[in-house]
C-alpha cells in the first residue's frame, strides 16, 4: 500500500498561552484516535504549536483504508423458513437488508446453536483524502476550549479567529474547508522578520521552511533553546538562574523565535520581601529572577523576546523602565500595609465571607485559633503561640499586598508579623501554614506552624462536610482532597503525634453547629489508603490496620503499624498465618454460636491445650508496655506451630455442642488476638 506524509496547520490569531501546550497534545491524541477508528495506518503523529499556529504532521500515513471482508449474521435456518419451504418475513427482511434479491448469496455456518444464514460482502478501503475532512473535524471540535470565539460574519467556532489553513497529503493539496478557508499549502513566518508567504511542497519539508523563516515550531525544540539561553546568562553573570517550568511553559508558548536578554533593576527595591518582587516580575511581565552565590536575589532579571532585534540594548532599557513601576507599586503595597498592625486587619476580615453557610474569614480566623491551641496543647507545642498565629493567619488576605499577588498569602502575614513585634514562632506559623500547597510539596517547619496548618485544613474539612458539601466526582473547589492529604503528610512525614478522631470531634464542636465528624474521619482513612498505593503499599496491608480492633487515631502510630505489617508480609512464615487467620475468619462467619468463655476442662487433645498456653502467654507478652508493632508480630509468628497443630489434630466443628463452642471460643480468642494488631485474614 503507498504511503505518504500529511500535514495539517492552522494559522490563528495569539492562542491562549497557558492553554497552548493542552491544545497540542491534544489534537495529537485525538488524530490518533480518529485515525485508528478510520482503520488508516500511520508511522506517528507529531504535534506542532506557536503562538500563532497548531500543526499535524502525520507520517507515513496510508492512501486508502484496507479492503474488508464484512460478515452480517442473519436468521437462523429454522427461522428463516416455514414449514413449507418458503421463505420467512425475518429471512425477507435480513435479504433487504443487504441489498441482495437472489437468497442464492446467502451462506450457512455451523454454530452449536444451530445453522444460521450469514452474508459475506467485499467492501473496498476508501480513499484517505475523502476521509480527512471528517477525521479533521472531529479531531478539532474535541478539543479543550473553555470558551469559543466567533469572528466576521461566520457562525464558525474556534478557541481563537482561523487566518489560513494549510492540508498537504504527499505534494498535493487536499481539498477541504475548515472555518470558512479552503485549505492551502501557503503559510506564513515570522510577524516581523520575515516579509514573504512560505510555500510548503511537502510536509517533511514545514519544519525547516519555518525556520529559515524564524519560527521555531516545535515547542520542545524552543523550550531547550531557551532554557540553554537562559543557563548561558546565569553562566556570563556569575549567577543562579531560577527557572520555573510553569513560567518556562508560558513563555514558550509566547514566542516563535526566542531571544533571552538580561537586564537591571534599582537595587533600593530589594528593601522589599524578595517574594513581592519575584511574583511582580512573574506574573506582571514573565521575567526569570536570579540569585546570589549565596542565594539571595538579585536586582537583574531575564526576559525571553519574540524577535532579534538590530538593537538589543534598546530593548532591555524598555523593558527596565516597564519593571520599575511594577516593582514600585509592589513597594508601596508593602509599606502601606505595615502603615497598620496586622492584627487591625481582623475586623476587615468580618466582612469577607469564607463560605455562605460558615461564616467569614474573621468567624474562620477564631475557629483556626482555637483548634491549634487544642493540637499544640496535645503535641507538646506552644499553644500561646498557636493560637495567636492562628488568629492572625488570614489577616494578610486583606492587604493590599495579596490583593495583587495572591500566591503570597500567608507569606506576607509572617512578614507583617515580624514587623509589629510578634515573636519568630507566630511569625513563622504564619508564613508556613498553608503548606504543603502541592503533593509533594514542603510542609511547615515549626510545630506551632504544623499545628495551624493542621487546623486551618481541617476546619475547612468539617465545615464542607458538615454543610453536605464534600468532593464530588471532579468538583473539588475547595481543594478537600489536597488538604487532606496535606494533614496525613504533616501527621506522618513530620513525626507529629496527634489524635485525630479527638481533633476532628473539636473542629465540629467550634464550628457551633451539629456537625457530625465521621464522614471526615472515614474521608480521611480513604485518603490515607489512596495516599499508601502511590507509596508502593497494596491496599491489603492499609485495610488489615483499619479493620482492626485498634482503632486508627494517631495516624503515625498507624503508619508504623502499616510499614510492619507490610514487612511482616515478606517473612516465611507470614503466608501459612495468614492462610491460618482467613480459615479462622471463614469458620466463625459461619457461625453465631460463640461462647467468650474458654473451658480447659473440655480440651480433648493435647494441641487444644498448647494452643491455649501458647495464647494465654502472647497475650501477657503484648500487653507490656513498649511493645513494638514489630516485637507484636514476632510474638504473633511464633504461635505458628501451635496453630498449625491445632489445626492438623482438631476437629473444630465436633458433634458434641460443649466441645465445638469450646474450640470456637479458642479460635476467636486467637483471632481478637491478631486483631489487636491487624486483620490478617484479609492481608493477601
Amino acid at each position: 500500500m503507498v504511503v505518504k506524509d500529511l500535514l495539517l496547520e492552522l494559522r490563528t490569531e495569539e492562542l491562549p498561552p497557558k492553554a497552548l501546550g493542552q491544545l497540542i497534545n491534544s489534537l495529537v491524541a485525538n488524530m490518533q484516535t480518529q485515525l485508528t477508528k478510520a482503520q488508516l495506518g500511520f508511522t506517528a503523529v507529531q504535534g506542532f504549536a506557536t503562538p500563532r499556529r497548531l500543526a499535524i504532521l502525520v507520517t507515513a500515513l496510508d492512501s486508502k483504508q484496507a479492503d474488508q471482508r464484512v460478515e452480517k449474521r442473519g436468521p437462523s435456518l429454522k427461522a428463516a423458513y416455514d414449514d413449507s419451504g418458503n421463505p420467512s418475513k425475518a429471512l425477507l427482511g435480513f435479504a433487504r437488508s443487504c441489498g441482495i434479491e437472489d437468497l442464492d448469496y446467502l451462506e450457512r455456518t455451523e454454530t452449536p446453536k444451530g445453522t444460521w444464514l450469514i452474508y459475506h460482502q467485499d467492501k473496498l478501503g476508501e480513499k484517505t483524502e475523502a476521509l480527512l475532512k471528517s477525521i479533521i473535524d472531529k479531531s478539532l471540535s474535541a478539543l479543550p476550549m473553555e470558551r469559543k470565539m466567533r469572528w466576521g460574519s461566520s457562525r464558525v467556532e474556534f478557541i481563537r479567529p482561523v487566518q489560513s489553513v494549510m492540508l498537504l497529503y504527499g505534494n498535493e493539496v487536499v481539498k477541504a474547508s475548515f472555518f470558512d478557508c479552503e485549505a492551502g499549502q501557503v503559510t506564513l513566518g515570522h510577524r516581523f522578520m520575515s516579509s514573504q508567504p512560505i510555500e510548503i511542497s511537502e510536509p517533511g519539508d514545514y519544519v525547516m521552511a519555518l525556520e529559515a523563516e524564524f519560527v521555531m515550531v516545535d515547542m520542545e525544540k524552543r523550550k531547550a533553546v531557551i532554557r540553554q539561553q537562559l543557563a548561558d546568562i546565569g553562566t556570563e553573570l556569575g549567577a543562579e538562574v531560577v527557572i520555573d517550568e510553569n513560567l518556562l511553559d508560558e513563555v514558550t508558548a509566547l514566542v516563535e523565535w526566542p531571544v533571552a536578554l538580561s537586564g537591571e533593576f534599582d537595587p533600593a527595591f530589594l528593601n522589599v520581601p524578595e517574594e513581592a518582587l519575584i511574583s511582580a516580575m512573574k506574573s506582571h511581565q514573565r521575567y526569570f529572577h536570579l540569585l546570589d552565590e549565596r542565594g539571595h536575589l538579585l536586582p537583574r532579571f531575564i526576559t525571553v523576546s519574540n524577535i532579534r532585534s538590530k538593537d538589543p540594548v534598546a530593548v532591555i532599557r524598555g523593558n527596565e523602565r516597564v519593571i520599575s513601576p511594577r516593582l514600585s507599586d509592589a513597594a508601596f503595597f508593602y509599606h502601606r500595609d505595615q502603615a497598620s498592625p496586622l492584627e487591625a486587619n481582623l475586623e476587615k476580615l468580618g466582612n469577607v465571607v469564607f463560605q455562605a453557610k460558615l461564616g467569614t474569614y474573621q468567624d474562620k480566623a477564631l475557629r483556626i485559633s482555637g483548634l491549634a491551641g487544642f493540637i499544640a496543647d496535645q503535641t507538646g507545642t506552644d499553644s500561646t503561640a498557636a493560637r495567636r498565629a492562628g488568629l492572625l493567619c488570614k489577616a494578610d488576605l486583606v492587604s493590599m499586598m495579596v490583593g495583587e499577588f495572591p500566591e503570597l498569602q500567608g507569606l506576607m502575614g509572617g512578614y507583617y508579623a515580624r514587623h509589629d513585634g510578634e515573636t519568630e514562632l507566630v511569625a513563622a506559623a504564619i508564613a508556613e501554614h498553608y503548606l504543603p500547597t502541592q503533593s509533594g510539596g514542603r510542609l511547615p517547619s515549626t510545630t506551632a506552624g504544623q499545628a495551624v496548618a493542621i487546623a486551618d485544613k481541617l476546619d475547612t474539612l468539617t465545615g464542607l462536610f458538615g454543610i453536605g458539601q464534600p468532593p464530588s466526582g471532579s468538583k473539588d473547589p475547595f481543594a478537600l482532597r489536597r488538604q487532606t492529604l496535606g494533614v496525613i503528610r504533616i501527621c506522618i512525614d513530620a513525626g507529629l503525634s496527634l489524635d485525630i478522631k479527638a481533633t476532628l470531634s473539636q473542629a465540629c464542636v467550634l464550628h457551633g453547629k451539629d456537625f457530625d465528624p465521621t464522614p471526615v474521619y472515614d474521608y480521611l482513612l480513604d485518603r490515607l489508603g489512596s495516599w499508601y498505593l502511590e507509596q508502593g503499599i497494596p491496599a491489603d496491608t492499609f485495610n488489615a490496620v483499619r479493620l482492626s480492633h485498634l482503632e486508627i487515631t494517631d495516624l503515625q502510630d498507624c503508619d508504623k503499624r502499616v510499614r510492619t505489617i507490610e514487612a511482616f508480609k515478606q517473612q516465611p512464615q507470614a503466608q501459612q498465618l495468614i492462610a491460618a487467620n482467613k480459615r479462622i475468619a471463614n469458620i466463625l462467619k459461619k457461625t453465631n454460636d460463640i461462647t467468650t468463655t474458654i473451658d480447659t476442662a473440655l480440651f480433648e487433645v493435647d494441641a487444644e491445650t498448647q494452643l491455649h498456653a501458647a495464647l494465654t502467654a502472647t497475650q501477657v507478652q503484648m500487653s507490656e508496655e513498649n511493645q513494638s508493632y514489630e516485637a507484636r508480630c514476632l510474638l504473633l509468628a511464633g504461635l505458628q506451630t501451635q496453630v498449625d497443630e491445632f489445626f492438623d489434630g482438631v476437629m473444630v466443628m465436633a458433634d458434641d455442642v460443649k466441645v465445638r463452642q469450646n474450640r470456637l471460643a479458642t479460635l476467636q480468642h486467637m483471632r481478637l488476638l491478631f486483631l489487636e494488631v491487624a486483620d490478617f485474614s484479609v492481608l493477601q
